[in-house]
């Protein structure tokens, strides 16, 4: 019977590991691993009860004791990790040591996440034991940590081929988001991508941007330097429509337009098109205005009437030689408080730029929303090929290069009887707003100088204000930087015969001479 028990508890150890290694590799298959496991446990139960009389005075020999005693402290400390790993469960936190913090959601992620209107459903089709399946859990746990409005759901595509054809699944890896009628797919397990589909899945509107043409603007069409393609990509992101208008040919605005984009023209806008613009936001439209140095657009006395004055001049600001720039690119880092630069703290390049101030209208609000340095001044000089600081005709910095203003309009028709707009019975109007931003440049929004600081950022977030979707105003998720270690031949040469000679050499020569000390006593 002994002889019999010695065997079978070798058994009970090989059937112990087998039913480890199977939840490692196959954690789904518990009935085997349950079986194996209880076989194991039966076997040791057998070798105890069999060999319970040598086993019970092992343990109270002098070696059985000091074993105790190992074992006890062994299971002391296992039971302190098991706390602290307890403890690390209930409270979650995060270290994100990576540069540009990219496993930290950005601001504009978690605005977003933790503002949801309404619950959103993910379900991720992933193979079970896939790679990609836990880098996305890990980005998908930080949105989960925000909201307790998103749901998550794991689909393997090749155990439920009838959930996957439901969905029309075609690629591994594929995220689909609902949200009442709403339905997405994202196919990149980016934050970038997830975001965007969270933007479109709690819209059950896509409000319309229009950019105008007709006089040299820059449009949205132009993959080149100077085009607008990469604003439409980064608006139609953030959940907008974006087209073009020419208003000579419409004769008017679309009812549809929520803002309207005059990005640099160099031609006069007509008298007639003027009018038009008028028009559109005395009945509460939106309007940004990027207009270059030097140009003859003939919309100063438009904005003038919006308490907006535009100076033939351009900003020099010798600072900006300290960040790699030239000085006529002035990097601009001082923002007015409101809420499109709320918590905004990144600089903003702008290739040249044109000086942008206010002037008191009665019934309009101003505020002069960037400002250039302190060693900076307006030149006047345009021409000029030496320029330098004139006190008689130059401004000195800071120098304003973009205004904000609003009016408020009262609505030609009042809301329900006895209703607000704010829903309260008060019998009041809606009021409504006219908001109009103009800057100084169109250049720092095109394709070459869109992805530059936080140029981006700030183009968005104006857009975003002034067609009222201020949960858009934030920082933007960034793209991961590509830095690659570049080692020489040397570099490469000298880890190597560190990393595979001196060091296992030296643990080995510590080895030998460990033990043949032992072996002289």
């Amino acid at each position: 019977m002994k002889k019999f028990s010695v065997m079978t508890v070798w058994l009970a150890m090989f059937l112990g590991f087998s039913a480890l290694f199977f939840y490692i590799v196959v954690p789904h298959q518990t009935t085997l691993i349950y079986s194996l496991s209880g076989a194991a446990l039966a076997g040791a139960l057998f070798f105890a009860v069999v060999h319970r009389s040598e086993l019970k005075g092992a343990m109270v020999s002098r070696t059985g004791l000091y074993g105790m005693n190992t074992t006890v402290l062994a299971l002391v400390f296992l039971g302190i990790l098991i706390f602290i790993n307890l403890l690390s469960n209930r409270h979650k936190y995060r270290f994100d040591l990576t540069e540009g913090g990219y496993y930290t959601l950005a601001p504009q992620t978690r605005k977003i996440v933790s503002t949801l209107p309404r619950d959103v459903k993910m379900t991720a089709f992933f193979q079970t034991e896939s790679s990609e399946k836990t880098k996305f859990k890990n980005l998908a746990d930080s949105y989960l940590e925000i909201s307790d409005k998103i749901e998550l759901n794991f689909v393997d595509p090749d155990r439920n081929p009838a959930i996957t054809k439901q969905y029309g699944i075609t690629s591994y890896g594929t995220i689909v988001l609902e949200s009442g009628k709403q339905e997405t797919k994202v196919k990149t397990a980016s934050e970038e991508e997830l975001t965007n589909a969270f933007l479109k899945v709690i819209k059950d509107e896509q409000k319309k941007i229009y950019f105008l043409e007709g006089h040299g603007e820059k449009t949205i069409g132009d993959t080149e330097k100077e085009g607008y393609s990469s604003a439409k990509a980064s608006l139609e992101k953030d959940g907008f429509k974006v087209d073009k208008l020419l208003l000579l040919q419409s004769g008017k605005i679309p009812e549809d337009a929520r803002l309207l984009v005059i990005a640099g023209p160099v031609k006069p806008v007509l008298p007639e098109e003027k009018n038009i613009l008028e028009n559109y936001l005395q009945n509460g439209g939106s309007l940004l205005v990027l207009l270059d140095p030097d140009t003859q657009s003939e919309m100063e006395k438009f904005l003038l009437r919006w308490g907006v004055q535009l100076r033939n001049d351009f900003i020099i600001d010798p600072m900006s030689k300290l960040f790699g720039g030239d000085f006529a690119a002035p990097v601009v880092s001082q923002f007015t408080v409101h809420d499109i630069t709320k918590n905004f703290q990144p600089a903003v390049i702008f290739p040249v730029v044109r000086s942008v101030s206010s002037k008191p209208v009665e019934g309009i609000t101003t505020t002069e929303l960037l400002l250039t340095g302190p060693n900076s001044w307006a030149e006047t000089g345009l021409n000029a090929t030496k320029v330098k600081y004139d006190e008689n005709k130059d401004r000195k910095g800071p120098v304003p290069i973009a205004v904000v203003a609003t009016r408020e309009l009262p609505s030609e028709q009042p809301g329900s009887p006895g209703e607000s707009p704010d829903g309260q019975e008060d019998g009041k109007q809606k009021i409504r707003k006219a908001r109009l931003v103009a800057i100084g440049d169109a250049d720092f929004a095109n394709n070459a100088y869109i992805n530059f600081s936080e140029n981006g950022d700030f183009f968005l977030n104006t857009a975003s204000w002034l067609v009222e979707e201020e949960n858009l105003i934030s920082i933007r998720p960034k793209k991961r930087k590509n830095n690659p270690l570049q080692l020489t031949q040397v570099d490469g040469s000298i880890i190597f015969i560190l990393g595979t000679i001196v060091f296992p050499s030296i643990v080995a020569a510590t080895g030998i001479r460990k033990w043949w000390k032992r072996r002289r006593l």
